[in-house]
């Protein structure tokens, strides 16, 4: 075996060490254990939103809506951006929105980049996701190169990334598994890859069935996040249901569903406005706090949402159809649970200046507002009266 055979080898090797290592998982947490988390609120709780930060006053750091934000270790924030003019790069700002920094630029080389999906912090570096050119890149602090690592997937279209505490990463997109041609002809694919430092993939997690070629039979598209105790945590887009993990064996450890009749189950995250149609019911997001409760982001139809219905444009492609959902139609709801007894804390709707906000990390929200310039204000959210 030559010199990069044994590293590869070697590489796996700690990834899977690392991974074993994880603190063990507590023995309540029995294979495929399903609780319904149950809605015992907390009377003298409430979610308080406080602003902070703006970022983009300056006119020119924000590039349009961003697809991917987060705050990392030190304050500082990082955005990769919806605009196909902002796809090659990602933007760096200082803790108190004063300073900005473009980083990556067009092209196949190291440090290039056709479309940043996600930055994700890992001690001192930063893995940058690229789905079209399918690969990480590794930045030091400095946003030197540290490696690129390719990424074992065909269409890698997702809504998440974590980071395991060994250096492993978790992704996810859907995908069978073995090779392209295999691919093509599986009855079966992965909504989540746990994947080695040197992308040679470890575990296929979450099973969904095929209806044509690369075609899941459900909605693949998860929200990720890492308990303390080292499970995976992840969130449906279409069902109020979050699974738990054990990374080091890829074994489903629990399942917590929350029964709301204003969350039907399975629903497309998007669909055309009409008359009687409501505004899709979906998750946004989900982040553990310090204290290991878990804060689930979620949009649902405003009570009034059909007074909100606006007719489309004349001139607006013939595609969009005639309504649209004005401003106000749907909701912001935040829940706070604790998964440890299967409690539902705290259920609030949010109001947030501008039309909606992106719930980026533990204790942050971003509201976007273009009607001047294209600008984000960042607040804080805590949890009030919680004893």
């Amino acid at each position: 075996m030559d010199n990069d055979g044994r590293s590869v080898n070697q590489s796996r090797s700690a990834a899977l060490l690392a991974l074993l290592a994880l603190p063990a998982l507590p023995p309540s947490a029995s294979p495929q254990e399903v609780t319904v988390l149950t809605e015992d609120l907390c009377t003298s709780c409430s979610i308080e939103i406080t602003p902070d930060v703006l970022l983009g006053a300056d006119g020119e750091s924000v590039i349009g809506s961003a697809w991917d934000i987060q705050r990392l270790s030190d304050g500082r924030f990082t955005m990769a951006f919806q605009n196909i003019s902002a796809w090659a790069e990602f933007t760096v700002f200082s803790a108190d929105g004063s300073d900005f920094r473009r980083v990556g630029r067009e092209g196949e080389g190291p440090g290039e980049y056709a479309h940043v999906t996600w930055v994700r912090e890992h001690g001192e570096e930063l893995h940058v996701f690229d789905n079209q050119r399918r690969r990480m890149t590794v930045l030091n602090p400095d946003f030197e190169v540290v490696r690129t690592v390719p990424v074992p997937c065909l269409v890698c279209n997702g809504f998440d990334m974590a980071m395991l505490p060994g250096g492993a990463v978790v992704l996810n997109y859907f995908m069978p598994r073995g090779s392209r041609e295999e691919a093509f002809s599986a009855e079966a694919g992965f909504a989540l890859h746990i994947l080695a430092p040197d992308g040679e993939p470890l575990h296929f997690l979450d099973e969904i069935p095929t209806k044509s070629p690369l075609t899941p039979t459900g909605n693949p598209h998860r929200f990720l996040d890492v308990a303390a105790d080292g499970s995976l945590l992840s969130l449906h887009l279409t069902s109020y249901r979050i699974d738990r993990w054990d990374p080091a064996t890829g074994e489903l450890l629990q399942t917590f569903e929350r029964a709301a009749d204003w969350f039907p189950d399975g629903q497309s995250p998007s669909h055309f406005a009409a008359p009687g149609r409501p505004p899709a019911t979906g998750t946004r997001a989900m982040h553990l706090d310090q204290s290991g409760r878990l804060w689930v982001y979620i949009s649902r139809p405003a009570p009034d949402w059909e007074d909100r219905l606006e007719r489309t444009p004349p001139d607006a492609h013939p595609e969009w159809g005639p309504w649209k959902y004005g401003p106000g139609s749907s909701e912001a709801v935040i829940e706070v649970l604790d998964l440890e007894s299967g409690r539902v804390l705290v259920s609030q709707v949010v109001d947030l200046e501008g039309d909606w906000g992106q719930f980026f990390a533990p204790g942050w929200l971003a509201v976007y507002d273009e009607e001047v310039i294209p600008q984000y204000r960042m607040w804080q959210i805590s949890l009030e009266g919680m004893n």
